[in-house]
């Protein structure tokens, strides 16, 4: 197998394949991109799954380093000239949804864990996201390619108008960081936003219970963020408003304050005050797929 040099419009002409909108397929035709993302997931370490690897602009590079890769494909066109393109290396071509597959199926794949790489669609970035924290001790390192506004939005700092849901997820179980930005113009067809790739590594040992506490917890006090934590509906909670309350109380927190000017800790404070307080269950709030939290 030898590494295509062709442009995507050109390859996709040759292939009779169109780039599909509703998949949110924008090709990166930028070679020093493509490397410095690789770099960042070998960094990371073997075994790696890509998620749409497209016209194998990251597969390619993935591929030479021997590492076993598993590339999962919605697009049955791509998937099929993706399988003939690799056939008898060390990249398997899985056709599926990533958001479809099974936990089990994942850690009947990868039962040593892995790195995940992708240049994911935009349009599905927060369910992407939520189901990465669902299988973080599957895959608990990341390097994918997003919206700026998304990746600025996940690392954002508390006190801006950016920091929100996924920023406290992100930020109380594991640690994101911005890598470097990307153009519109390294893509084909070019998009009408700023990309930019991120590196995500997840904390090991956080427990289901801990997850869903924390998930409880930030859902109240951002379900109404411009009102003041005092005033935040407490229907994610067992016991209500009156249990929030008490929460604040226990983790140190001013009622008076604002969701957007709580830090990290403040919210992991929540989470373990909740689980001493509601032992042994805490109630699933797993955000379903498709929803798109602030």
């Amino acid at each position: 197998m030898k590494r295509t040099a062709e442009h995507p419009g050109k390859l996709l002409a040759s292939l009779g394949f169109s780039p599909l909108k509703a998949l949110g397929q924008n090709f990166v035709h930028d070679g020093n991109v493509s490397r410095k993302i690789v770099a960042e997931a070998v960094s990371m370490g073997p075994p790696f799954l890509e998620i749409g690897p497209g016209l194998a602009s990251l597969t390619d590079l993935l591929a030479e380093t021997g590492a076993p890769v598993t590339a999962i494909e919605l697009d049955r066109g791509l998937a099929g000239w993706l399988r003939e393109r690799f056939d008898g290396s060390n990249v398997e071509i899985f056709e599926s949804d990533f958001l479809e597959v099974s936990e089990p199926e994942w850690r009947r794949r990868f039962p040593d864990g892995a790195t995940v790489v992708g240049n994911l669609p935009y349009s599905v970035s927060s369910p992407m996201l939520l189901r990465l924290i669902e299988l973080r001790e599957i895959f608990p390192r990341a390097v994918i390619m997003l919206q700026k506004e998304m990746v600025e939005r996940l690392c954002s700092p508390p006190g801006c108008k950016a920091y929100g849901i996924l920023s406290v997820y992100v930020a109380v179980l594991g640690e994101a960081r911005q890598s470097f930005v990307v153009t519109r113009g390294c893509f084909t067809p070019s998009p009408d936003v700023e990309s930019a790739v991120f590196t995500l590594r997840f904390a090991p040992g956080l427990s289901v219970r801990f997850v869903r506490a924390l998930q409880a917890v930030v859902r109240t006090a951002f379900a109404q963020r411009r009102k003041t934590l005092r005033n935040a509906p407490g229907h994610f909670l067992p016991g209500g408003t009156a249990d929030w309350v008490e929460l604040l109380s226990i983790a140190s927190i001013d009622p008076s304050a604002r969701a957007e000017t709580v830090p990290p800790d403040g919210y992991r404070r929540l989470a373990e005050a909740l689980l001493a307080r509601n032992s042994p269950r805490v109630p699933d709030l797993s955000l379903p797929s498709g929803h798109a939290p602030e």
